[in-house]
């Protein structure tokens, strides 16, 4: 099985829709996506990133499904001078190792008392209640197969969905990834089924990142320095 993350255009965040930049950036993503053999895709219910899924899809005949819990994941955290987002924390934070725990992140000071913890758990269920309408069914820390399970899923949705769902497939505490990557509008990343064991499975991040189909990816969104 195949699954795509894929973070929406170029928004204008104040009206949650994508900006002339982001509809060009949309209708190259939706020329790259055409060699996928897309079998099914979910997106989040906020409008950038509808409108991302709908200029790739629609007159595909691939069916579509609006899932809440693709929702950007803004949930606020504690920061050094107050409540921010998962994804600005400061670099003094990390000094609490109690973030880097896969099950314990939500005891640290950063996350205690606030409603992370509840956000991943909905992120994971309706992740995994995806993967078992497609054949794998969770069994602890891995996946067991009902058959082929060849599918190749699209998930279109921002990056801190993104990263929450690399970390629940990977095992590790969201917050690595939250704030351990970073990725462009329309920036794919692509995960695939270990399929060496059998029925049973896990998931390898294969690319992640990847705005190879926007010609000018000097221009393509955020650049950190």
């Amino acid at each position: 099985m195949k699954l795509l993350f894929i973070r929406h255009g170029a928004p204008d965040y104040i009206k949650d829709c994508l900006t002339e930049k982001g509809t060009a950036q949309a209708e190259r993503l939706a020329e790259r996506l055409k060699d996928e053999h897309i079998t099914a895709a979910y997106m989040s219910p906020m409008g950038r990133a509808k409108e991302t899924a709908h200029i790739c899809l629609d007159g595909t005949g691939i069916p579509l499904t609006e899932c809440a819990w693709l929702h950007e994941f803004d949930v606020s955290v504690h920061g050094l001078n107050g409540d921010i987002l998962p994804w600005d924390l400061e670099p003094e934070c990390r000094r609490d190792g109690r973030i880097f725990d896969r099950e314990g992140f939500d005891l640290s000071d950063t996350a205690r008392g606030t409603d992370m913890k509840a956000r991943y758990l909905a992120v994971s269920e309706g992740l995994d209640s995806v993967l078992a309408a497609h054949g794998l069914i969770k069994d602890g820390d891995m996946y067991v197969k009902q058959g082929v399970c060849g599918d190749t899923l699209a998930f279109f949705c921002h990056f801190g969905a993104t990263c929450v769902m690399i970390a629940k497939l990977l095992g590790i505490s969201p917050v690595l990834t939250l704030q351990g990557m970073s990725c462009e509008p329309t920036a794919i990343a692509v995960m695939c089924t270990d399929d060496r064991f059998g029925n049973r499975v896990n998931f390898r991040l294969h690319s992640y990142g990847d705005i190879n189909h926007l010609e000018d990816r000097q221009e393509s969104g955020i650049n950190y320095k």
